[in-house]
């Protein structure tokens, strides 16, 4: 992975742990349990910690206490977020610098940070980093600050009816504030931004689009079943996966064209 900078995390450095999640609940993300999930996500977490533990022993992390940490100790949510945040920012950062001066320095920053979340978002999951980072060049930039946009927000509760960044999401309010960061204005619906998407199948979608099942929205990360989305009361906005019941019925779409 490529080096990072110094940001706060937990001093402990503990992972948290994954709640059941109850069904029937609107933005609900279902969550496959059983002992084979249970042993996967405790491997992951594992593995997690050690990538952490090394990085903060070459300096590439810096491990403090405050206000910062304390913050993510009130819900659970991705072991990796305040990296995720953090690297997801200075993309967009460096990204609004070019922008704004076709400066190709900030251009070549914002490919560093987007491949540096890109591998933290890879290594949550537990996907191939190399397969993340590709996804996320071949889509649109468009695309890529809509998911940068989303990952600045990983750790924010969710919230009913709340599009507030820092604040809280409903998982609509998450792909609408993520797409408006990218200049794309979409209705504040779930239902309504799928059916107003182009169609896509799962072939054909890339980083950025979206998915949906009745009642609930999440944004696809280009690889396998990653997804980010605001998931439902008592959780946050977090690095995901498509539950096995619901990857085959999913709908794909892309809210740009």
């Amino acid at each position: 992975m490529t080096e990072l900078t110094a940001i706060s995390v937990r001093a402990d450095g503990a992972t948290m742990s994954d709640p059941s999640t109850p069904t029937g609940r609107a933005c609900n993300a279902e969550r496959p349990a059983g002992p084979v999930r249970s042993t996967v996500a405790t491997l992951t977490s594992l593995l997690v910690a050690a990538v952490v533990a090394a990085m903060v022993s070459v300096g590439g992390i810096a491990v403090t206490g405050g206000s910062d940490a304390a913050a993510f100790e009130r819900l659970p949510t991705n072991t990796l977020a305040p990296y995720v945040t953090t690297s997801a920012r200075s993309a967009l950062d460096s990204h609004d610098k070019y922008l704004a001066t076709g400066d190709h320095a900030a251009y070549r920053s914002f490919i560093h940070h987007r491949t540096q979340t890109a591998e933290l978002a890879a290594t949550e999951l537990g996907y191939g980093e190399l397969d993340m980072i590709d996804a996320w060049a071949n889509t649109t930039e468009v695309h890529q600050r809509a998911v940068l946009a989303a990952m600045t927000q990983v750790g924010v509760p969710y919230r009913t009816n709340t599009s507030k960044p820092g604040v809280g999401f409903d998982c609509s309010g998450l792909t609408t504030y993520a797409f408006s960061q990218a200049g794309v204005q979409l209705t504040r619906q779930s239902s309504a931004q799928i059916r107003e998407a182009q169609p896509l199948d799962r072939a054909t979608a890339k980083a950025g689009d979206l998915v949906q099942y009745p009642g609930h929205v999440m944004m696809y990360l280009g690889v396998g079943d990653a997804v980010v989305h605001s998931v439902m009361s008592g959780r946050t906005v977090e690095l995901d996966t498509i539950s096995e019941r619901r990857s085959n019925s999913v709908r794909f779409g892309d809210p740009t064209s």
